[in-house]
């Protein structure tokens, strides 16, 4: 896992385009290049293959957080393979994390559209976040 650099955001744009319906790619460009100049608080890592194909990207940041400690904020998370995607996903996982921790990030949080919220409920239970009773 390697910090994106401004020159390799043509071999992370396949990725990036990856479940989105509609990308605006000027602006994901625009942010993305923000970010790379901005490597203290986060921006993006690739993971590449050994023949150095892209094969996984996180976007994150780590966050300012008044009267707390940092916050490590996930906003897109890309892995391809063909039959084993999830230990890409892993390792990117891990160096942002790791990353954070040494800003003292303390926390996780992740964005996700509003325009995604039939499934909110699923995600925040998931999370460990929230806890539902009843009396029967």
């Amino acid at each position: 896992m390697t910090p994106l650099r401004c020159d390799e955001l043509d071999d992370a744009l396949v990725l990036a385009r990856l479940g989105y319906a509609r990308f605006d790619e000027a602006e994901w460009r625009r942010d993305l290049g923000a970010d790379a100049t901005n490597a203290g608080h986060g921006s993006a890592l690739i993971a590449r293959k050994d023949a150095g194909r892209p094969c996984g990207l996180i976007l994150y940041r780590i966050l300012a957080v008044p009267d707390r400690l940092p916050v490590l904020e996930i906003a897109r998370l890309v892995a391809f393979d063909l039959t084993q995607p999830r230990p890409i996903a892993e390792a990117l996982l891990d160096e942002a994390v790791r990353r954070a921790r040494l800003a003292d990030c303390d926390t996780l949080r992740f964005t996700r559209p509003l325009a995604a919220s039939h499934d909110a409920l699923a995600l925040i239970l998931a999370s460990g976040l929230a806890d539902l009773h009843s009396v029967f």
